[in-house]
């Protein structure tokens, strides 16, 4: 591809110069773009029924198993080698490029050149601003030094031959999301001067109309339709409509949002990931255009997606939807597709999840948010030290957790960004009322009108059933606590200070009082043990939940998936564990243990049951 490349006589660079002009936001040139920012930024809160928390809010404290996990990935990010990230840039530009090659998939004669570097950043950008760690922010203001020296010496912004004919959109909202997390979240000026330069430089070798991706292997494969959350995300830093205007134009409306918005389950065929991912960019037209239609397409995009999804909450097989009227799920345990793409639909899945949390309110979206993050993200296999990092989780006969065969594939970006995100997902709030979203160990500070308010959460969940809020500082009392309550959740119990309080499963258990500083809430959630069918069309093959955590079986036999087990009655508990279960199946015992749990060891997911 050239810069001087034509549709229809007019250049790439040009059409967007001119799309610009016609789709910027009617009256956005009449007001000054403070005042202008200032107004679209109260809309968008606006079409929110429950607002995020930013960055810093929430930190994660004790030693749970999310807790854990956000560490580990947070010293394995921190640790890569700078020069090792930009060489294939520096190589690229005709710069000094000292370190070892990354190899696999990054290398310049890669699969996707370069492909993840733009997620290394964003995720740290992200880990940083929660944690305060000096030592993050200047890795990415060094990292986005060391690109932003190769990128402008370079006259392809791409660093391999496959990053540019197959991927440019793709890697250039990789580019996107590292400068603007770079400049929000690690404060990185140059980030904010280096986004108008990147993405002129990418704009020639995108293709001038967003087009779809059919299934998984077919062309075309840049995902054009990716582009338009970190574009809105660009406007906003910048006050420039163009860029706006341009993610508005590579929303892909007639084949997704416009059907979707509809009623039209139109997933079937569809490349899984990429359109997931997505629905991230038609909740940010949500926000910064104000259609409903866009909201209801991730609704709906929700309920289709719902008889997709394994046990541990990621949809399947592999990296395409079915046809589920077919029984394609429970057909996929029988071949080798009983695969769903973790960490980067974990990612998308979770993002989704916190979108439609914002702006619905509905505590069905903490449910499935709550499954996936620790059926998936959390149950990914940690990296290896040069590039072996998880891809698929595998849920068909005689599982294994196993490294993707290409080393830094796509899955090593959205794995940093998925475990900073944790803490988003763990409290909301509208004016008046803090909601608890999720139950770890952790703390929040709320800044509002009425004084900040400081909640601190204790518990063991969900290795135990016992959640303790305690209100470190009230600000001046006046505010709700609302506590999500499981669906599953069955005989579930509230107390505010010893007195009990009423808590029904799949709402949201609403406590209104004013708080004084030392006030407690106590929440237990049984975490009953249960099967869930694979799909509606063969209810006798199951996996093993307890609460929203799926159980496997470890190192089982050949041949187990056969064999009838009445599960979960034929499970007692293993003593002095806390979850550990063992069931005798003719006379050989099966141990169940969290999928998260799995590290090496063989598993069973599935099971036929009585």
């Amino acid at each position: 591809m050239k810069d001087d490349m034509v549709t229809e006589g007019v250049s790439r660079r040009g059409f967007f110069h001119c799309a610009a002009c016609a789709t910027a936001a009617a009256g956005a040139a009449a007001m000054p773009s403070t005042a202008w920012a200032g107004a679209a930024a109260a809309a968008m809160r606006g079409r929110e029924v429950l607002h995020e928390f930013p960055y810093g809010a929430v930190q994660l404290t004790g030693s749970g198993r999310i807790k854990e996990h956000y560490d580990r990935i947070h010293a394995h990010y921190l640790a890569l080698d700078n020069d090792r990230l930009l060489k294939v840039f520096r190589q690229n530009a005709g710069l000094p490029a000292p370190g070892p090659d990354m190899g696999g998939w990054y290398d310049a004669d890669g699969f996707v050149p370069g492909l993840a570097f733009g997620q290394y950043v964003s995720g740290l950008a992200r880990l940083a601003a929660t944690t305060g760690d000096k030592a993050a922010h200047a890795k990415v203001a060094a990292l986005v030094d060391g690109f932003g020296e190769a990128m402008i010496a370079a006259k392809n912004p791409y660093a391999g031959k496959n990053a540019q004919a197959q991927w440019a959109a793709y890697v250039m909202d990789k580019y996107v999301v590292a400068l603007v997390d770079a400049y929000r979240l690690s404060g990185v000026a140059r980030a904010k001067e280096l986004l108008p330069i990147i993405i002129d430089k990418c704009v020639p070798y995108i293709s001038p109309v967003s087009r779809d991706r059919i299934g998984k292997v077919d062309p075309p494969y840049d995902e054009t339709y990716v582009l338009s959350e970190n574009l809105f995300h660009v406007a906003d830093i910048t006050g420039d409509e163009k860029y706006r205007a341009m993610a508005v134009h590579y929303l892909l409306n007639k084949e997704w949002f416009d059907p979707l918005a509809a009623g039209q389950d139109v997933l079937p065929t569809k490349h899984a990931y990429s359109h997931t991912i997505a629905l991230s960019s038609g909740a940010q037209a949500y926000l910064h255009l104000g259609d409903p239609k866009y909201r209801q397409a991730l609704v709906n995009a929700w309920k289709f997606m719902e008889p997709q999804r394994f046990a541990s909450g990621g949809w399947g097989p592999e990296e395409q939807f079915v046809e589920l009227h077919q029984g394609k799920l429970a057909a996929s345990l029988k071949s080798s597709k009983a695969h769903f793409e973790t960490p980067c639909g974990s990612f998308a899945d979770m993002k989704l999840a916190r979108y439609l949390i914002r702006f619905t309110g509905e505590p069905v979206y903490g449910d499935g948010l709550e499954r996936t993050l620790y059926n998936t993200m959390l149950a990914t296999r940690l990296p290896d030290s040069d590039g072996g990092y998880p891809y698929y989780s595998n849920y068909g006969p005689v599982g294994e957790k196993l490294y993707y065969q290409k080393k830094w594939p796509c899955c090593s970006g959205t794995l940093v960004q998925g475990v900073a995100d944790y803490v988003q997902g763990l409290y909301f709030h509208d004016d008046d009322a803090l909601v608890v979203n999720m139950y770890a160990s952790s703390q929040v500070t709320w800044d509002r009108a009425g004084g900040a308010v400081e909640v601190a959460q204790e518990t063991g969940y969900p290795a135990t059933d016992t959640v303790r809020l305690t209100v470190r500082r009230p600000g001046n009392g006046r505010f709700a606590m609302k506590l999500r309550i499981p669906a599953w959740a069955k005989g579930a119990t509230l107390a505010v200070n010893g007195q009990p309080q009423a808590a029904t499963p799949g709402t949201l258990a609403t406590v209104s009082r004013t708080w004084k500083a030392g006030d407690t809430v106590d929440l237990v959630l049984p975490q009953p043990l249960r099967t869930l069918p694979i799909d509606d069309q063969n209810p006798n093959i199951a996996a093993v939940l307890r609460g929203a955590v799926m159980y496997v079986g470890v190192n089982p036999w050949a041949g187990i998936e056969a064999q009838t087990i009445a599960l979960p009655s034929a499970l007692a508990p293993i003593a002095n564990q806390t979850q550990a279960y063992r069931a005798s199946v003719d006379g050989r015992d099966l141990v169940f243990v969290p999928y998260f749990a799995i590290d090496t060891e063989r598993y069973n997911t599935y099971f036929k049951v009585a």
